[in-house]
């Protein structure tokens, strides 16, 4: 089944339903883009990791500094004679712990030179709101552009602020995708979208001598969506959330008129 909305689907920025999606949409983007992409180039989808210390209130007791070290469980054995205990330490902390978080994006491999040409990301909520996950964000988009790296950027989202433009935002729309080729930058090429529109087809920049393949965003859509059966999981009686302003929310309504569950 296909969703009754002509392009992106507002509602499945529903937490309950978005991280499937994200995840879902990169496999199906990956699965387009070899189909397509010329000889010498593959996608892969990637994981980078974000290490950082979390607040003090939610740091973990690492053990007690006054305890023995004993077996635990059904085969431990009382103390022996002549085991030196653990000397207790005049005062305790708490250690950091160290929080691991692992973010998906899709690379383009050039195979003959073993390098990342084209990097693929799909903002989630956590690159949008302010707070460490951000900032961590933003620290991985300047190194791809520092080191040359194509960069397409995805913002299927409403809620949250917009990441940096520049001294030159685009005009306003509801999504976006953002393309910075290396050879162009600083310069970037930005696709405004409507929630009333389809999505469009975008190039994949490669090499400046190499022509762009274009994959086609909507069909990749389609196929998410009719494959993920989210329309077993969203109620379309009820207004998104974000919900839509006037005159979007009378004419979503409209198009999701008779959509229950």
């Amino acid at each position: 089944m296909n969703s009754p909305f002509p392009g992106m689907d507002p509602y499945l920025e529903d937490p309950d339903i978005w991280a499937d999606f994200h995840t879902s949409l990169f496999g199906e983007l990956k699965k387009d883009l070899n189909q397509i992409l010329p000889p010498g180039y593959q996608a892969k989808i990637d994981r980078y990791i974000w290490i950082h210390e979390p607040e003090a209130g939610e740091r973990i007791l690492l053990g007690k500094p006054d305890n023995f070290i004993v077996e635990k469980g059904p085969t431990a054995q009382p103390p022996q004679v002549g085991i030196v205990a653990t000397l207790a330490a005049p005062a305790s902390i708490v250690l950091p712990a160290i929080r691991h978080e692992g973010n998906r994006y899709l690379k383009i491999i050039d195979r003959k030179r073993q390098r990342v040409v084209t990097v693929i990301e799909i903002l989630s909520p956590c690159n949008k709101y302010a707070g460490i996950d951000r900032d961590a964000y933003l620290l991985k988009r300047s190194e791809y552009l520092a080191t040359g790296v194509n960069l397409i950027e995805m913002d299927f989202l409403r809620g949250g602020p917009r990441l940096p433009w520049g001294e030159q935002p685009p005009p306003p729309a509801t999504y976006y995708i953002m393309i910075s080729r290396r050879w162009e930058f600083p310069h970037a090429g930005v696709w405004p979208i409507s929630e009333r529109e389809p999505l469009p087809s975008i190039p994949i920049p490669l090499e400046q001598t190499v022509a762009e393949p274009l994959v086609d965003m909507q069909a990749c859509f389609t196929k998410v969506y009719a494959g993920g059966r989210y329309e077993n999981e969203i109620d379309y009686t009820q207004p998104p959330s974000p919900a839509l302003t006037e005159p979007d929310a009378s004419w979503a309504a409209q198009l999701t008129k008779g959509k229950v569950l």
